[in-house]
């Protein structure tokens, strides 16, 4: 199902290892970001893989910050907002579309 990259995606943004054959689903997460000292615990991750375009989309959201949605190709190069939003639609004030911790 998912690439190798795209799997490190799920660990990074979910802190959980990707199952090897789920297509979307959801859970909750106490190590968003993969941080085992994050301190606002529980996250809801939510995560689609589309097997006929090969992308991965995620949702993470708490109840005390907005979404953060993040999508990626099958080779892990980043997806567009627009591309995004087909399966997250922004329904919040403000949106990150991307990781925080990236630096590119």
């Amino acid at each position: 199902m998912l690439s190798a990259i795209q799997r490190e995606k799920f660990l990074e943004i979910s802190g959980m290892e990707y199952d090897g054959h789920s297509t979307k689903g959801e859970f909750l997460t106490k190590y968003p970001y993969n941080d085992r000292d994050w301190k606002m615990s529980p996250w809801l991750f939510k995560f689609i893989f589309d097997i006929n375009t090969k992308n991965f989309y995620c949702d993470l959201s708490h109840r005390m910050s907005n979404n953060r949605m993040f999508g990626w190709n099958y080779f892990g190069e980043k997806l567009s907002k627009e591309n995004i939003e087909t399966y997250f639609p922004n329904t919040d004030f403000f949106v990150n579309f991307s990781n925080p911790k990236d630096t590119d």
